[in-house]
Order: C-alpha cells, then structure tokens, then sequence
C-alpha cells in the first residue's frame, strides 16, 4: 500500500477517535448537569454538593471546547497532501516507531501497524521539525532515523 494511502487511513481514524471523545465529553457534560437538576437547589448555605456537580460540569464543557477546537484543526488538514520535511501533517516512519503530526490523540491502531498520533507541541516533533528522509536526531539517548516521510 502506498504511504498516501496510509496518511489518509491514519486521517479518518483520528477523526473517528476524535469524534468518540467529543462524544463521551457531551455526555459526562450532559450527565453532571442532569444529577445537579435532579438534587434541586442547595438545601443550606453550607450546601457545596450541587456547587461541586456544577464545577464538574463546567469541567467537562472545557474538555468538550476543547475537542471540539480539535476536531475543527483535524478537519482543516489534507491528508493527501505532501510533504518533503516534517510539519504538520506530516506522516513520518523512523526506525523506531511511526509518527503522524496533527493533533495529541496517542498511539492509534490501523491495518498497517500503529502509529502515535502527536502533537506540534510534542518534544519529538520540535526535535524531528524540518528534518527529511535519512537524517537522523538523538532524542533521549537513542539515535532516530527518518526512513520515510509524506
């Protein structure tokens, strides 16, 4: 299979992932809400247990903003697209593990193998940024060489 092919494929698979986490965020949003409805109003003043549900709620709506900030960036990228150095979007085989650049999701599983979906911010892109095909970097006192990239 050809690596575009790959690219892509890891693609739809972050997005699905990231789909399930908009998901599970909503409903552990949803469900805070629910149980802080069903206790009512505070029956004293020195009743912190709904001002605890609410901050849990609130808690969840900033995961949910969050994701779907996320989301929103993954659905901006072009998997077919090509790269010559690592960026972005970029899909990167090294001798050591295989990376896709876009946003922190982890280790994903397709067909081919497993790839760690990471982050611009992570510390093996910033030491792995601008690199091409057959040069190599020491990161944690292991040599990493890039064998492919698109």
């Amino acid at each position: 299979m050809e690596l575009i092919e790959i690219k892509i494929r890891v693609h739809q698979k972050c997005i699905e992932k990231q789909k399930e986490i908009l998901e599970n965020a909503k409903a552990a949003m949803d469900d805070a809400q629910k149980v802080a409805n069903e206790y009512g109003q505070p029956k004293d003043r020195y009743d912190s247990f709904r001002t605890q549900l609410l901050r849990k709620r609130d808690l969840f709506a900033q995961q949910y903003e969050k994701a779907i900030k996320e989301m929103a960036y993954l659905q901006k990228l072009s998997p077919q697209n090509k790269n010559s150095s690592i960026l972005v979007n970029s899909l990167v085989i090294t001798n050591q593990q295989k990376l896709y650049v876009s946003i922190g999701l982890g280790k994903i599983e397709i067909l081919e193998g497993e790839f760690y979906v990471i982050s611009p911010m992570a510390p093996i892109f910033q030491a792995l940024k601008e690199k091409t095909t057959g040069d190599s970097i020491v990161f944690n006192g292991q040599k990493i060489t890039i064998i492919e990239l698109i």
